[in-house]
């Protein structure tokens, strides 16, 4: 039917059965997006309320510090808790620090009340700080999670559908900062904080629902213990810097962090130079800074419907018939285009637009493919490498975009001058960049190569004796075991041990 046709061409041949599963991650990431763009719709507004926005650049550089000792406590925690758990931990934690800093912001001699803005108020860098980790850790780890539970032809046939739905959450959550004004800025972040728990609950649901489809785990104490004796033994600091070790060893990885995380740069300086000229156009005073929100709030609208309109109806399509090879080059050619134009053309709209459509196709297209990068990786550079990827690698990317715009903070007509060249140079380096990666991309999946398999935390061990084989038997096949099925492999061990 002509309905049937059109799922084949829009997703490919995709097997129904996967689609609960589908349906259900894109509804967990639906939580996890909406909250964060509530609160990072706000973030600046809160910032430049409290602190000032000319200080916003240097913000960006000091998170790095920030985002590097939360990479360390991640990569800890990987090593003693379960994937689900750390849902857990986050989705919470991030919860209760979000309602302390909506609480806060209520107060009107440290909060929202009070619009003499000062660097010295430390409430604006706090809520800045916490919004940007949140964001960062919250999505690397829901992608490690996606990326250890769908194969290659799942992820191109569904990550499309996934992120299509969860950016009606970004829409959502956009949609509420731009009514400020109504509710108020506080009253807004304390919803998002709320939001923050329901990734949790969303986890341990699709723990109940899809158990057979959970990444791979230590799935008893004594692999656990086993685990956890692993991590003493090479010592608390030397287990927080596997990820980095992971990404440096193998040249595939370093190459995904240059995908990942070279185009934050520009973003970063052409962000910057939109909000500045948007401020200004606006004013300094409490009702300027809701104008203000709600000019986020409609800047979150447009991107997000534009990424759900393509994640829709062009994400599977695009990398499915140009492959992921030739997808990947798409996106730094549009930028490029974007610093070009925003060179000959700076003003608000033009900015506004160039934005809107770079922010649509890094969720709705560079994302998903570079997530599909992941494939044919072990878990540790999954979880691991890619925590530092994501999170301090994206952070420090950002913090290198705003030491540049931080040198023209007092002089904006300068920003597109100071700007532009490096933007140019880093755009065409991450063209290149996705042509070596694409091709390797292609070549370890045709040769069925898994980069760092050998960095498994639990190796399988072989038996050398006919007792352990049967007895290894017996635990893998549980309650279905046969006694046909233990002959047929006592029979294989003694003719190998005959040759």
């Amino acid at each position: 039917t002509m309905a049937f046709d059109l799922v084949y061409y829009l997703y490919g041949d995709i097997d129904f059965k996967t689609l609960p599963r589908v349906a259900y991650l894109s509804a967990t990431l639906f939580c996890i997006i909406g909250s964060f763009w509530l609160l990072d719709s706000l973030k600046d507004t809160v910032f430049a309320t409290i602190v000032g926005l000319e200080h916003q650049p240097r913000a960006k550089i000091v998170s790095v510090a920030f985002t590097l000792v939360v990479v360390f406590y991640y990569n800890r925690l990987l090593d003693r808790m379960q994937k689900t758990t750390l849902f857990y931990a986050i989705g919470f934690a991030y919860t209760v620090i979000f309602l302390l800093i909506a609480a806060a912001l209520q107060n009107d001699l440290i909060g929202m009340g009070n619009t003499e803005a000062s660097p010295y108020r430390l409430l604006g860098w706090v809520s800045y700080f916490a919004i940007e980790s949140y964001g960062s850790l919250a999505v690397a780890l829901f992608w490690a999670f996606t990326n250890s539970t769908l194969d290659l032809d799942e992820a191109k046939s569904s990550y499309g559908l996934i992120i299509a739905f969860a950016q009606l959450g970004a829409v959502l959550g956009s949609t509420l900062a731009t009514q400020a004004g109504r509710f108020g800025v506080a009253e807004l972040y304390g919803i998002g904080a709320l939001s923050c728990s329901t990734m949790a609950l969303m986890v341990r649901g699709y723990v109940t629902l899809f158990a057979e489809h959970m990444p791979r785990d230590p799935s008893d104490n004594e692999s656990r213990a086993s685990q956890s004796k692993v991590a003493a033994k090479k010592g608390d600091l030397a287990s927080l810097w596997d990820g980095l070790q992971l990404i440096l060893r193998y040249d595939y990885v370093l190459l995904i962090l240059g995908i990942s995380c070279l185009y934050e740069v520009v973003l970063t300086v052409l962000d910057y130079e939109m909000k500045v000229i948007g401020r200004a156009r606006y004013g300094a005073d409490q009702a300027a800074a809701e104008q203000f929100a709600a000019l986020m709030g409609h800047f979150g609208q447009v991107t997000n419907l534009m990424s759900f309109c393509f994640s829709l109806l062009g994400t599977s399509v695009v990398v499915r018939r140009m492959g992921l090879r030739r997808t990947l080059r798409v996106f730094p050619a549009l930028l490029t285009f974007a610093v070009l134009l925003s060179y000959f053309f700076p003003n608000l709209w033009v900015l506004f637009i160039s934005m809107s459509c770079l922010k649509a196709l890094t969720y709705a297209l560079n994302e998903p493919s570079k997530e599909m990068l992941y494939n044919p990786t072990s878990e540790a550079i999954k979880f691991k490498a890619k925590a530092w990827i994501d999170v301090f690698g994206a952070r420090s990317a950002k913090a290198l975009g705003s030491t540049i715009t931080n040198t023209a903070k007092n002089e904006p007509q300068l920003l597109v001058a100071y700007g532009s060249m490096p933007s140019l140079l880093i755009s065409l380096a991450l063209f290149g960049i996705s042509i070596l990666v694409g091709k390797q991309f292609e070549d370890l999946v045709a040769n069925g190569e898994v980069v760092g398999e050998e960095e498994s935390d639990t190796p399988t061990e072989r038996p050398d004796d006919e007792a352990g084989l049967i007895e290894l038997e017996l635990e893998n096949a549980g309650e279905d075991a046969t006694q046909d099925g233990i002959a047929e492999d006592r029979a294989a061990f003694v003719a190998a041990r005959a040759r």
